[in-house]
């Protein structure tokens, strides 16, 4: 089987865990990939455990040791809703809760298995092609591998939180998928930050998409917009100018109660789907998430009813969250309702 697992440390160095597939960085070094053992590089590990009497301000002020950045890309069509969307690319960036550098980053590839064939949008807009999906992981083996170099890495018995910007990473994508698709998650993907929220707190309550922001805090967006990626380390970089401030970070959403978050599974079958996932999933379950859709700038979207006269009057459809009079929409994000 052909998986592409990508690892990067703070240099942006690239462990290849499949060395017949493309390579996103320079720098690269390839390494045998046993589908069945996982091989972590040498060159990537944490630091000992942080010693945060020994820091200054404002750092001491955290509550977590280490922040885990992630941010989903997800199939999409321009045209048609796509019922469920599914992740296609898995990225995840380790951040230092004392110094707020980025220490390391995980990404693959995840194969949809509803629309297993990407539309030429989503391609346009994520800039992931046919070929990279194809080659890619299941979902459930894309939450084994990550949760697998978390602990390797020596996240366990860490006290770490999952970063979001927006809610509809792990309340909408990550939520929805796994329970349509019968997949047991990390208890950890049941709570997270929201750094909207900390980002409102310290720069006012400012509505702009995830670049807008990052240029709002004085830094300039490195790498591709929605490349899940370069979303991740830029949503990272956002994070370390907000600790610099001094604020406190403390978790903003949970789903359920968990007795350890931070427990890390490593049991590769929890995370195996079910066999024939091809079907559409039961009505009632699409129903749950009509009305959780996020546009493209990460906020709920705007559900809206189409006035002007002619045959789709009456309509109802999702539009931009973002969307003011003056400016008009932020994002081009556009769905028809199934329902009114």
């Amino acid at each position: 089987m052909s998986s592409s697992i990508y690892i990067y440390t703070h240099t942006h160095t690239l462990t290849l865990l499949n060395p017949t597939s493309p390579v996103r960085r320079d720098h690269e070094m390839a390494l045998n990939f046993d589908f069945n053992r996982f091989h972590p590089s040498p060159y990537i590990r944490l630091p000992n455990r942080l010693q945060f009497q020994d820091l200054p301000n404002p750092f001491l002020l955290q509550g977590f040791e280490y922040y885990v950045v992630i941010d989903f890309e997800a199939t999409c069509d321009k045209e048609r809703n796509l019922h469920p969307q599914e992740i296609i690319e898995f990225p995840s960036v380790v951040v230092s809760g004392v110094s707020g550098e980025i220490i390391a980053c995980f990404q693959t590839y995840v194969r949809p298995t509803f629309e297993p064939l990407l539309t030429d949008f989503c391609k346009e807009l994520t800039g992931i092609q046919q070929h990279q999906v194809d080659n890619g992981t299941t979902l459930g083996e894309a939450l084994y591998f990550h949760d697998k170099w978390l602990l390797q890495m020596g996240l366990n018995n860490t006290n770490f939180s999952v970063v979001t910007w927006s809610d509809w990473d792990c309340q909408v994508m990550l939520e929805s998928e796994c329970r349509i698709k019968k997949i047991q998650k990390p208890a950890y993907f049941n709570q997270w930050i929201n750094l909207r929220v900390p980002f409102s707190k310290v720069f006012g309550d400012v509505r702009c998409n995830l670049k807008e922001a990052v240029e709002l805090a004085g830094l300039i967006w490195q790498g591709r917009v929605h490349c899940g990626l370069d979303d991740a380390i830029n949503i990272a970089r956002l994070l370390s100018v907000i600790m610099r401030r001094g604020f406190k970070f403390s978790i903003t959403k949970s789903l359920t109660p968990q007795a350890n978050p931070n427990c890390l599974t490593w049991n590769r079958h929890q995370f195996l789907e079910p066999q024939a996932m091809h079907t559409p999933p039961h009505t009632s379950l699409i129903q749950e998430f009509e009305d959780c859709r996020y546009c493209y700038c990460g906020t709920k979207s705007i559900k809206k009813v189409i006035q002007r006269p002619g045959p789709k009057r009456g309509s109802f459809f999702f539009g931009c969250g973002n969307w003011t009079p003056n400016r008009g929409a932020c994002c081009n994000y556009f769905q028809w309702a199934t329902t009114s």
